[in-house]
């Protein structure tokens, strides 16, 4: 007795469509993944902001002496040595200052608001004079690096206490 042959594989079809589904899922899924790395950069960008300010507030309260944090846009960054703004993608830089030694700087990409280079210093006690801030209390704004109007910017927010709030904005 005989049997018949068993069909083994797929069609052509089959496979198509597959294939054709597969292709669907990745287009939907595609501009949801770019909006997920943007706001991951953004939440990034502003930890490191948050924990440059804690640092230097720290050290102040640390070394019983004054810490300045200074923001300068990338191409008034200091040059010979201080900071090199290196990254195309770095619009603004930091660096944390004690007695005239650097303790800490790097590039952050994504800083708004204030437009101009502006200071921060942190006391003894862990109090901040915000003089050199355009605003009281001191506002650093952070929007995404790409412009996508649907993420909303972060606000850091600096009180004469020293206090570092977080507040998000609408999109």
């Amino acid at each position: 007795m005989l049997v018949g042959k068993q069909q083994r594989g797929f069609t052509l079809i089959e496979l198509l469509v597959t294939l054709m589904i597969v292709t669907i899922i990745a287009i939907m899924a595609v501009p949801a993944f770019g909006g997920f790395l943007a706001r991951q950069q953004l939440s990034s960008d502003v930890n490191e902001m948050i924990s440059v300010l804690s640092f230097a507030r720290s050290e102040a309260i640390k070394q019983r002496q004054p810490i300045t944090v200074q923001f300068s846009p990338a191409d008034e960054c200091r040059e010979g040595g201080q900071m090199n703004a290196g990254s195309d993608s770095a619009r603004w830089c930091y660096w944390v200052e004690s007695k005239g030694e650097t303790m800490r700087m790097g590039p952050s990409a994504n800083i708004t608001t204030p437009e101009q280079a502006f200071s921060l210093t942190f006391q003894s006690l862990g109090d901040a004079e915000i003089d050199g801030c355009s605003s009281n209390p001191c506002r650093i704004t952070i929007s995404p690096q790409r412009e996508q109007s649907n993420i909303p910017s972060i606000t850091l927010a600096i009180n004469i206490t020293g206090s570092i709030r977080r507040q998000d904005s609408a999109p």
